[in-house]
This record gives C-alpha cells, structure tokens and sequence, in this order.
C-alpha cells in the first residue's frame, strides 16, 4: 500500500511540474545593420543552465519553468544584455531583442561589409558546432588582405596548397582528389587537361565564406579523398553601395616592354569574337591539304609587336538592397560587377638533361632556354544573388555567378638544343590566347514544416566554356652568333604539334543537378535538463552532365615540288611576311591538316545518390552516422587511328560514414572519424586525345580504360575553443588508397609523355595544428590587444604502389605533388580606429611536380616561402588599403633528382626551370555611399 502511495504521489508531482512549465522564445538582431538577425548568440535564462545559442535565423526556443525570470543575451564583442520575463504554464512568451551600437566593442569584433554572419568568429561557430573535421576561411578575414581571388584565400586554411596560381591540393593530395561545392551544387571541372576547377575564377569579392569538410559524412557527395571545398557566395541582408577602384605595380613588368601579337576588338573584355577562331567552312581537301585560297582566309598574326605594359587596375561596383513586402516577407537582394586587368612579363631558365650514366657526375645538357612570357589577364566577374523570406519559415534564394577571363601570353624561347641540333642558335615561339566562360546558378529552398521538420532543397545548372582560338607555334634557328644572320624557319615533313602550326581547341560543357533533404528533430529533455536533440536526415542527389570538346590542328611546310633555292627563300623570310598570302600558295608554303580522329570526343555523366543520416547527443557524445548510395555512368565517345572508343562504366558505390564529437567541457572537443569514399576518372583522364604541353615540353595523353578508386579515411582530433574568435587544435588523419589515379610515364620518343593509370594503392597520413590567437590580456600594452596571430601546419606522408603500370619507372614513390609539410602564418593588428595590418607567410616542401620513367628523372617542385602585407585605413566612409603580394619574390625552382635518390640536393641535382613572379605593389580604395 506504501508503495502504491510513494508511485501515485510522484505521478502526481510529475504532473504538476510539467504542468507548470512554459516557453519563451524569439529572435535576435543587430539594430546597426537594419535588424538583421544575429546567429550564434548566447541566450540563458540567469541563474539556470538553461540555455541555447540562436540558430541561423537569430531564432531561439527555451522551455523555462513558470514564473519570473531574467534572460540573459550575449555575443562575443557585445556587452551581455538582461532582459525581465514573465512566463505561464503551457503557453510561450515572445521575447525578441536587438542589439544596439551601445553595445559593441570595436576592439573585440569587426564588422565589415555588412557581413556578420560571416565574421571571423561567427566561422570559428561553424566550425565548433560542424559534426565533422572542418576549417573554413571568412570574407572578414579574406577582407584583411591583398588575396584577390579564391585561390589566392584558400591558401590560407591548414592543410592546403595551391598550384599553377588556381588549383587547390589538400593534405597533399593532387586537385585531382578533392570536390568543390558551389552554393550547395557540385561544379564542374574548369580546365581541358585536369580534373579540377580553378579557384582563380572567382574573386574573393563575391565570398561569403569558403568551408573545407575535410571527413566525409552520408549528406555530402562521395567523390573526394583530400576534401570537400564548400563555396558560399555573397548573401546579405543589409543595405549598401559600394565601389572599388585598385591598382597595382609590378616591377619588371609595368611600364616595361611587352610583346603581344595582334588581337580581336573584344579582347579587352576577356573573349576573342571573330577575329583569331576558324572562318566557317574551313576544312581540308585531298590528302588533308588546306587549298591556299582557303588557308590564305586565316589571319596572318605571327609577329608579335612591342608595346608597354600599364598598371594592373581594377574596378567594381556592388549593392544590397531590403525589400520589404506585404505581411512578415521581405526580398534581399546583393549584386556585383567587377573588371581587372593585370600583366606580367616572366624570365623563366628552362632546361633538360640526359641520363646521367654509370661513373658520371654531371649529366649531359639536352637542352637550354631563356624563356621570355609576357601575359595578359582580363577577368569580368557579375553576380546577382537574390533571397525571399516568406514569413518564418520559408526561404528562397537565386544565386548566379558569371566569369569571363581571357589571357594573352606570348612566349619567346631563345637557347640551344645540343641533342637534336647540335651548337644551333634557337628561336621559338608560342602565342597562345585563351578564354573561359563560367556561369553558374542555384535556386534553393529550406522550409520549416512545424518545429520538428525540415526541407530543403536545391536546382542548379552550370555551363563552362573553354576556347583556344589560334595557338601559334613555331621554331626558327640560326647557325652562328652574328646579329645581322637571319632566323630560318624549321619545316617539317608532316604535320606536328611542335613546328608551325596552328592550333584550335574548343570545348563546352553543361550540367544540371536537382537535390534534396528532409530533416526531423527529435527534442530529448529529462525534467530540467535537455539532453539534446536528435536530427534525422534521408536526401538524394542527381545531376547530368554534358561535354563536348574538339582539337584541330594545321602546320605550314615546303611541298617536295617546290625547288630548293625557292625553299630556302621561304625558309628565310622575316615572321611578319613568310606565312602570309604572297607565300601560302602552290610555289610556297602549304598548309596541311594534322587533326586525328582522336583529337575530338564527347561524353556526358549520369549521377544519382540517396543517403540517410542520422545525429544523435548521448551525454558528451555527439555521433553522426550514416550511409550513402552513389550510381555514376560514364560514357565517352572517340576513336584513334583504326577503331572506335567508347566508355560506358557504371558504377554503383556504398559509403558509410562515422562522425563522433566528444564534449571534454564546455571548450574542449575530440573527435573521430571514419568515412569511405571513391575517386572518378574525368572525361579528359578517359579520353585518347593527346596535348601537347610546351611550357614543359611534354605530351599528356588519356587512359580509357580507367577504373574508379576507393579510399578508406580516418580522423581524429582535438579542439580547444579558449574564446569564441580563439582556438586551438590538433589533428592526425589515415587514407588508404584502392587503384588510385595517377599520372605516370611511357616511353615512346625523345620527349616525355605521361599517361593517366591506376596504382595499385597508396597510403597518405600525416598530422595537422592550428592556432588562432589574441594577445588581449596579456600585458597592460594598449598594442599588444590589437594584436591577433593564425598558425597552422601540416606534416604529411604518402607512398604509392605502382604495381603493374610500374613500366621502365619506379614501383613505389611519393604521391604526385604531395608536400611532405606545409606552413601559414598570419600576424593581424586592428585599432578601434579602424587602422589595420595584416602580415601573411606561406610554405610548403619538396613536392614531385612530374614522375620519372628510365629515361628522365623525377623533378621536384622546390620550396618556397611567401609573404603578402596589408595596412588599411578607414576613414568616414572611405577605405584605403595598401599591399605588398610576394614580398620576398622567391624564386620558383624545379630541379630533377638526377641522381635518383628521392630528394634534392641543390648543389649534386640540376635545376630544370627557375624563374620569378615578381611582387606586386596594390593600392585600393573603397567607398560606400
């Protein structure tokens, strides 16, 4: 009977204190920036554990029992607000707040551009809050420095480098291995010869933020090894006007001679429109001979004229506007556009030696050039991002990005080829130009359906076009050292890619892509306590993607009916004159079509995912566990000399993945994680088609016969949060590879060729540290608060098995282009004067930039330090910032490990190709009206 009582009393308590419970509830903005709303703001009821941060909305809900209260508000930077409430049993208090200028502290937080969801410690949120290993970079720390365009800023996060100024490696891994995601839409592959996107389309003006997921998780895609890049462009929500005026000197280039051949009327908006791409209905004859009347309808651009190169300069203008309408909805709109125009002159040492044999010391010189590159960049970059609040619970957003970049670059190579034309003085020549059109656009919506469930979703398309209109190529020579001798043109027997010719490369290529997710929170609370919430996730993923790529080629030579003196008159006529019409004709030089049936081929990529995920808090754990279903068909169409190729390769792949977060306390996190993922050829790796690449000398060549890999990864790290804008972290990461993709070398000539094969495995892991920190506090200095320090490095290991396409080359090797380290360094000062300094280092180690076969060594891309400077000055509504890229101007330096003994010894190796880029001197000014 006792004991009947003792349960029906405690019913009884229970019932009445949950009957005496309530909830409050709200949203927090910034009064400062038109009430936009505020995440990541601390919401406590005082004197109670009862808490939350607010979500992405500002919003927040808190059950609180009933009575009077006191709610406490605070935001890193804000002095913490208290606000009285009074809350009754199974109803919900409405208390919203915006935070004033009153309360900010300059010292402490900067708001710039109108961005706060995006600041530096609203990242440093994201990152605590993410289930799985994460870094990021901020448009506010972008902002601090001289970093112009994507890749340029991404530098900055641990773990990743950057090559060839746009492609981003991360953990050592080759842009090859990694995924980029645009607004929440996978991108396409960027370049003719990679698989990769270049990061130097996008300016760093159209940012949000950059996020790299650097484990994987069932709701992301599965087809990386290094990492997930997670591109957000600009989204606001305040009012503004703006325009950038910048400019730039680099010494050796501007106002020094450049060298340019002629172009089209358009080039100075970064596309050639009629004036250098094939004339309509130029095709060749019998025995592939181009008819003169024909031929003679080309352009006759081969000599490249003397002019002076001008400032780099830059200018753009942006707005965000706030629409309210009817009811609770509003319409926020943010638009941009933005020209540069940037050049520079390079003198690059570029150089090639013979084996080195048994009892020799020094290997033979191949050959040696000065090489002399002027370039040319113009980028025109618009975006026009638009967000629709219907209410407070639904959101639709349309972002579109557009980049058009054209680059003119001539090349001059002046030197010797002692093995193929003994003490011969060289001339060659390349003029390439080259235009990328990117456009891009997301139409996405997140709907709240009741407190419980979640749906979002997202369509996107992408279009990419990459021309090479007119590559000239050609190579002259000369028999002694008198200035006055004439440069005589080398003729060849056939068509070739190397002696004058004349290239076109087209390629195009769109996608469209459709995804999904619907999340369902479970609320877990135990009388006062909550003890988390439990997400439930199920999505899918589809996208078709469509590419067309075509090559065709042309060389001039002396048919064998041509005489002897006639030949060698034509063989000697000055550039400007000895390809044109009085030339090209049936006594002079014709032109002959070398294109192979392999030189063209089309493809497209038929994808589908679907995963279900789930989160779940257990006490200080916090585990994320899920799996991903990935369908993928490849299908490609070419044909080499005697038969068709086709590719059709469906795959069907299975990716389970494992996040766990361990609450040590309220700052300290541990985590681990296991995730499977695969890497897929891309349609240039499939393809036959061979490129020749004259800044190296080499052919590149595809493999249609490659097979997906698999790669297993493990993480674990550990994350010290001392303060909301500080941490402290460090990491260990595993992968191991199945057939990996990697570019390897045959023999086949006199000339280096690489192919794309499949290893056997590999193994890469390494360690990872970062720092974020402040120094305020430390002293009584005024100074030493301002100032704020990033450090973070990489120690990275890797090895490859070759196994079977170990042919005349090494077996087991470094991965290609793994550093085996990697070091970033930021110093930042910041006054509540809105006066700036920001010091930047950069470096990473030895890396293999191409693979060695029996004939040629490995070359190794050396290292190389890096410094940028920035001081900037706001002043009422004008910003002022000057900077300093390459301060150091180190040399770029390539040696080949001659001796082969896997690394470079400066003084026993020999250096392949040297050169500087030359630091760069900006000034940019910025006005908001």
């Amino acid at each position: 009977m006792k004991f009947k009582f003792l349960i029906i009393t405690l019913f009884i308590c229970f019932i009445s204190f949950a009957q005496n419970k309530g909830t409050v509830s709200g949203t927090i903005t910034d009064k400062d920036l038109n009430n936009e709303v505020l995440p990541f703001a601390n919401v406590m009821v005082k004197g109670t554990t009862i808490g939350v941060s607010t979500d992405m909305d500002g919003k927040y809900s808190l059950s609180v029992p009933a009575g009077n209260h006191v709610l406490e508000i605070s935001f890193v930077g804000y002095e913490t607000m208290e606000v009285p409430f009074t809350v009754k049993a199974n109803e919900t208090t409405i208390v919203d707040r915006a935070i004033g200028s009153g309360s900010v502290k300059l010292e402490d937080i900067v708001i710039e551009n109108n961005r706060k969801r995006n600041t530096e410690t609203a990242i440093m949120m994201e990152i605590k809050e993410a289930k799985q290993v994460v870094s990021a970079i901020s448009a506010e720390q972008m902002s601090r420095g001289t970093d112009g365009n994507a890749a340029e800023a991404v530098q900055r996060v641990p773990g990743i480098t950057i090559v060839d100024g746009k492609f981003v490696m991360i953990r050592g891994l080759s842009e090859r291995y990694n995924n980029v995601l645009l607004n929440g839409s996978i991108a396409p592959s960027t370049e003719i010869d990679k698989r990769t996107f270049a990061f130097d389309l996008i300016s760093t003006s159209t940012l949000d933020k950059m996020v790299i997921y650097k484990t994987g998780s069932a709701s992301m895609p599965g087809d990386f090894a290094g990492g997930i890049i997670a591109v957000s462009t600009a989204e606001s929500a305040a009012e503004f006007t703006k325009i950038d005026v910048g400019f730039g000197y680099r010494p050796g280039t501007s106002f020094d001679s450049y060298l340019q051949s002629e172009g089209s009327s358009t080039d100075f908006l970064g596309f050639d429109k009629s004036f250098r791409p094939l004339p309509s209905g130029f095709v060749s004859g019998a025995n592939n001979v181009v008819a003169p009347d024909v031929a003679n309808r080309l352009p006759n651009n081969f000599n490249p004229t003397e002019s002076t190169a001008f400032l780099d300069n830059s200018i753009g203008f942006s707005l965000g506007r706030n629409i309210p309408l009817k009811g609770n909805n509003k319409l926020f709109t943010i638009n941009s556009l933005s020209y540069s125009n940037s050049f520079q002159n390079i003198d690059r040492q570029f150089t090639r030696y013979s084996t080195l044999n048994a009892g020799e010391t020094v290997a033979p010189i191949w050959f040696q050039y000065q090489d002399n590159i002027y370039q040319n960049t113009i980028s025109l970059t618009g975006l026009s991002n638009w967000m629709l609040k219907l209410g407070d619970n639904t959101k639709i957003k349309f972002k579109n990005l557009f980049n058009q970049k054209g680059t003119n670059e001539t090349t001059i190579r002046n030197g010797n080829n002692f093995l193929q034309r003994g003490d011969d003085l060289l001339r060659n020549y390349y003029m390439i130009y080259q235009s990328r059109t990117l456009y891009t656009s997301q139409l996405e919506g997140e709907h709240k359906l009741g407190s419980k469930n979640i749906f979002d979703w997202v369509l996107g398309y992408n279009s990419i076009a990459d021309n090479v209109p007119d590559f000239r190529r050609f190579r002259t020579f000369k028999q002694d050292n008198d200035p006055a001798s004439p440069y005589i043109m080398i003729d060849p027997p056939s068509s070739n890619p190397f002696d004058a010719g004349r290239y076109y490369g087209e390629l195009s290529e769109y996608s469209v892509n459709n995804g999904m997710n619907f999340t369902h929170l479970i609320e877990r609370i135990k009388g006062d306590e909550e003890l988390g919430t439990i997400k439930l996730k199920a999505g899918f993923y589809g996208s078709y993607r469509k590419r067309d790529f075509s090559a065709k080629y042309f060389t001039y030579l002396i048919p064998g009916t041509v005489a002897f003196e006639r030949a060698e008159e034509l063989r000697r006529l000055p550039i400007s004159e000895v390809f044109s019409s009085q030339y090209v004709n049936a006594n002079g030089w014709s032109l002959r079509e070398g294109t192979r049936p392999s030189d063209s081929y089309t493809a497209d990529n038929k994808f589908l995912s679907g995963y279900m995920q789930g989160e779940f808090p257990l006490k200080r754990f916090d585990i994320t566990a899920g799996v991903r279903l990935e369908h993928n068909v490849q299908t490609l169409d070419s044909r080499d000399e005697v038969k068709a190729i086709k590719v059709d390769n469906p795959v069907t792949s299975v990716l389970p993945s494992l996040n766990v977060g361990y609450n040590l306390n309220e700052n300290s996190i541990l985590r681990f994680a296991y995730s499977r993922t695969v890497n897929r050829p891309e349609f240039r790796e499939l393809a036959p088609f061979l490129f020749y690449d004259y800044t190296n000398d080499v052919n590149i060549v595809g493999n249609p016969d490659l097979e997906t890999a698999t790669i297993d990864n493990l993480d674990i790290r550990y994350e010290f949060y001392p303060s909301k804008s500080e941490t402290v972290s460090l990491g260990a990461f595993y992968k191991k590879f199945d057939t990996p993709i990697e570019l390897t070398t045959v023999i086949v000539g006199e000339n280096p060729q690489f192919v794309y094969n499949n290893a056997a495995s590999a193994n890469n892991y390494g360690v990872e540290f970062e720092l974020k920190k402040s120094f305020k506090g430390w002293t009584n200095s005024i100074f030493m608060d301002r100032i704020s320090a990033n450090l973070n490095a990489s120690y990275i290991f890797s090895e490859v098995d070759l196994g079977s396409a170990a042919i005349a080359q090494q077996q087991k090797r470094a991965l290609q282009g793994q550093s085996p380290y990697i070091i970033n360094a930021a110093l930042g000062y910041k006054d509540e004067n809105d006066f700036g300094v920001n010091l930047v280092y950069n470096r990473f180690g030895d890396r293999i930039f191409s693979v060695s076969d029996n004939n040629f060594p490995s070359i190794y891309e050396l290292a190389r330090n890096n410094v940028d400077l920035t001081v900037s000055k706001k002043i009422n509504k004008t910003t002022f910032k000057l900077g300093v890229q390459n301060l150091l101007n180190d040399k770029y330096r390539f040696f080949e490990d001659s001796n082969r003994d896997e690394k470079i010894d400066r003084d026993a190796d020999n250096a392949t190709s040297v050169f500087k880029r030359g630091a760069l001197f900006t000034l940019n000014v910025s006005y908001n009206f």
